[in-house]
């Protein structure tokens, strides 16, 4: 077989687009954007990285400071009480009579008088009266007073209680 080769005259020129860019920028700006994009991403997260360090040292450091003040709050509560129990020993009434003897001081004998101290009255059975018998006696006193000494008491009362 015989074919013929066929001849063109003219042939346009293909605009060649690969021969006006240039391949290099286009590289550089792919490298580029993914340098952009590893180094956004290593920012943020070395950010959190930083900020979770910071929380747990934070939390780390504020729970041993809360755990020395809870050994402290303790300590002080047991010293506290060492003080509170010296405290009563020191009020006890023994320890006072044995250091008032030491002291050359006499236990009294006989009825003790002492200024506004008001014996407790008893009844007619003899037996000592109870807070609401006083009360019910001081209500009854209270009755009998006049309305002119009552006002005149609530007055002073009032009055003394602005002065304060």
């Amino acid at each position: 077989m015989v074919v013929a080769e066929e001849s063109v005259e003219w042939q346009e020129v293909l605009p060649q687009t690969h021969a006006k860019r240039n391949p290099q920028p286009a590289r550089r700006g792919k490298r580029y954007s993914k340098l952009k994009s590893i180094l956004a991403l290593a920012v943020v997260v070395g950010l959190t990285g930083a900020i979770g360090a910071e929380t747990i040292h934070l939390t780390v450091v504020q729970g041993a400071q809360i755990r020395s003040l809870e050994n402290e709050i303790s300590e002080i509560k047991t010293r506290n009480d060492l003080l509170q129990m010296e405290a009563d020993k020191l009020r006890a009434v023994g320890r006072i009579e044995s250091a008032a003897l030491a002291m050359g001081m006499e236990k009294p004998t006989g009825k003790v008088y002492m200024a506004g101290v008001v014996p407790a009255a008893k009844n007619q059975e003899g037996a000592p009266l109870t807070q609401t018998d006083t009360q019910a006696q001081t209500q009854a006193a209270e009755d009998k007073l006049s309305a002119l000494k009552q006002f005149s008491q609530k007055f002073t009362s009032f009055f003394a209680s602005t002065q304060r």
